[in-house]
């Protein structure tokens, strides 16, 4: 039989969940015990699960991202997320939020403090009421000030993401224009003659002529001097060249 492990030697914790207390070896490396840290992961993946349902549940479809640019709704959804990692928040935003908490919260303090002091004592009423009316002021001005800061940082985000949609078009674009050219299908021609239907990545062979293409070596986006050199070229097979992608090692 396997070796069995022992609670002898478990750190001895209470699970704030279920209210076990005892040795386990779950506390060593998470607060719960091990049977709560079961149920608190096979739950986690139900939750995974039920995002990737919902998500596949809204089909992807074109959008209109500006007057005659045109994306499809994963498309945006990456761009826009690569927008707000190029443009954060500013200081300025973070520090009117801090500012609207910093007023509701001790003018919901100041109040209670009032409330107690009307019933005991009535000698600091009237400063108690000076320094509510100020934090709700406070609190007014920095939601003003992040209301305006939010749709700041909104028009930054929405030019951002126009301008990677436009980029990416204008890449599309050239591409096509290159793929189409007359120079680059004699190019092609005359290696695959050369080389023949053999992918080098995987070895097979490649009869299905929608499978055939002929990969850059060093990515043309990044090295366009080398598009039309033989000796950056390789047959590949469609399978090979989609997981390759863009990417090149040194």
């Amino acid at each position: 039989m396997g070796q069995r492990w022992s609670n002898q030697y478990a750190p001895y914790g209470t699970c704030p969940n279920c209210g076990w207390t005892g040795r386990d070896w779950g506390f060593k490396y998470h607060n719960f015990c091990r049977t709560c840290y079961n149920q608190w992961r096979k739950k986690q993946a139900e939750d995974r699960k039920k995002f990737k349902q919902q998500k596949l549940k809204q089909p992807n479809c074109n959008m209109e991202i500006a007057d005659g640019l045109v994306v499809t709704r994963n498309v945006r959804e990456r761009l826009l997320k690569q927008s707000h990692l190029e443009i954060p928040f500013t200081k300025r935003l973070r520090w009117s939020e801090l500012c609207e908490g910093i007023g509701i919260y001790s003018s919901l303090i100041i109040i209670f403090v009032l409330i107690f002091t009307y019933y005991f004592s009535n000698e600091y009423a009237l400063l108690l009421v000076i320094c509510a009316i100020t934090g709700y002021f406070i609190a007014l001005l920095g939601n003003h000030i992040q209301k305006i800061e939010s749709a700041k940082h909104g028009q930054k985000v929405n030019a951002r993401l126009e301008h990677l949609a436009r980029s990416r078009q204008q890449r599309i674009d050239e591409a096509s224009m290159f793929y189409a050219s007359s120079e680059w299908r004699l190019v092609r021609n005359q290696f695959l003659q050369e080389q023949g239907r053999i992918c080098q990545e995987c070895g097979q062979e490649i009869k299905d002529d929608f499978d055939l293409t002929v990969d850059h070596i060093k990515p043309r986006s990044k090295f366009p001097e080398l598009a039309l050199d033989v000796s950056n070229l390789r047959v590949l097979c469609r399978s090979c060249n989609s997981t390759k992608g863009a990417t090149y090692d040194e």
